[in-house]
């Protein structure tokens, strides 16, 4: 028993007399961290002869502690660390420092030491971004042409090895802002990028909420800087209407020349968001001598229209004839940043009625006429409903 406790006695005593903290050598003393290629980056080494917490903070002529690393946990071992003279995102001024570094093992002993590096010829220009501008700062990506789009501008004070852009979300989720489109990512001077949500692929947006826009650029050297703004996104989501089945009517299925041929079809706003919509109100009767331009409804983007169009059509444009998804006392009155606008709404079904006067003679006896589904200036949704041959008398 005596023995094993003179045993355990000289094991703790050669614990204690062997250094914590050993072996620091740096190397090149004199950096010049400029991304020149030359000198730019000091190895800094040390060991430890069990786990320990360690702190290395660089101390600079006036006195002035800069943290390089803060009670962290290494266990026993050689360490190396590689420093370019950033610290916390920010090149120290060129100088002389002193390097100190302590050590704290598990029962809290503890062991420092000391070293010198100088900073010369260090990168002078400062990494700035400028004029962070997000506008509009209310957003609503949906597809209906008011509100879709945010520019997101700012300048760059010199190139810089990467930056990032995106939105950050309350739960931590990052939605990537794309690439500007006039400017090469990283080069010095002003950006501007056209910000959809993702809509114009026909994905789903962010969810609606407060996000935080943030623009973060990191140079060669590794300064980094960082801008932050505000964002709502409000009513967003991809827009989702159908002509009910696919079908339609049409009447009748022969006419003389100068009569008039209906139609009639069934539209349901089967999304989530609102769309947008225009007159003519259904019940309109074109003539084939007119179109939706000459009644002065012209078309805009992000508008939901039902169109009609025929074999034959020379006109220069599709579906030359537009009616609006339902009757305005149907539809939703919304005050836009564009004026008011109507909107059918989600979960709403209407009936789209019009009629054609047929006075141009048709390319031959008996042509197609069909509907389709307009997003006007995106896609058309759905296109030749029902064909269906219609026999013209002349």
């Amino acid at each position: 028993m005596l023995l094993a406790a003179l045993c355990l006695a000289l094991l703790l005593a050669g614990c204690a007399g062997q250094n914590l903290l050993s072996g620091i050598n740096i190397r090149p003393l004199v950096i010049s961290p400029n991304a020149d290629g030359e000198a730019d980056v000091a190895e800094i080494h040390y060991t430890v002869s069990r786990t320990a917490l360690v702190s290395i903070a660089l101390v600079d002529e006036a006195g002035v502690r800069h943290p390089l690393r803060v009670s962290e946990r290494r266990s026993r071992g050689e360490r190396t660390i590689y420093f370019g003279g950033v610290i916390d995102g920010a090149l120290l001024p060129d100088g002389q420092y002193r390097v100190e570094f302590e050590a704290v093992d598990m029962r809290g002993r503890k062991q420092s030491a000391q070293a010198a590096i100088t900073l010369e010829g260090g990168d002078t220009l400062p990494l700035v971004i400028d004029n962070l501008s997000v506008f509009p700062d209310r957003f609503t990506p949906n597809r209906d042409g008011i509100g879709d789009r945010v520019r997101i501008g700012y300048n760059l004070s010199k190139e810089v090895l990467r930056v990032e852009v995106y939105l950050l979300g309350a739960d931590g989720t990052k939605y990537p802002v794309p690439e500007d489109e006039i400017r090469l990512d990283g080069a010095p001077g002003t950006h501007e990028h056209d910000y959809d949500g993702g809509i114009d692929l026909g994905a789903s947006p962010p969810p609606d909420g407060e996000y935080t826009v943030v623009v973060r650029a990191v140079d060669a050297v590794g300064n980094i800087a960082e801008e932050r703004s505000s964002l709502t996104i409000e009513e967003g989501g991809v827009p989702l209407v159908e002509i009910v089945n696919r079908a339609a009517t049409f009447e009748p299925s022969m006419l003389p020349l100068h009569g008039t041929l209906y139609f009639t079809c069934t539209v349901r706003n089967i999304g989530r968001v609102p769309v947008r919509t225009k007159g003519p109100e259904p019940g309109t009767v074109y003539s084939t001598g007119f179109n939706y331009n000459t009644l002065q409804e012209y078309e805009e983007p992000g508008l939901f229209r039902v169109g009609l169009d025929y074999e034959g059509n020379s006109a220069g444009r599709t579906f030359p004839f537009r009616w609006q998804l339902g009757m305005d006392d149907e539809l939703t009155l919304v005050q836009t940043d564009s004026g008011p606008q109507l909107y059918l709404m989600p979960g709403q079904t209407v009936q789209v009625t019009g009629g054609l006067t047929v006075d141009d003679l048709p390319v031959k006896d008996a042509p197609y006429y069909w509907l389709g589904l307009i997003h006007e200036q995106v896609w058309i949704v759905q296109d030749r409903i029902a064909p269906t041959q219609i026999a013209i008398a002349y």
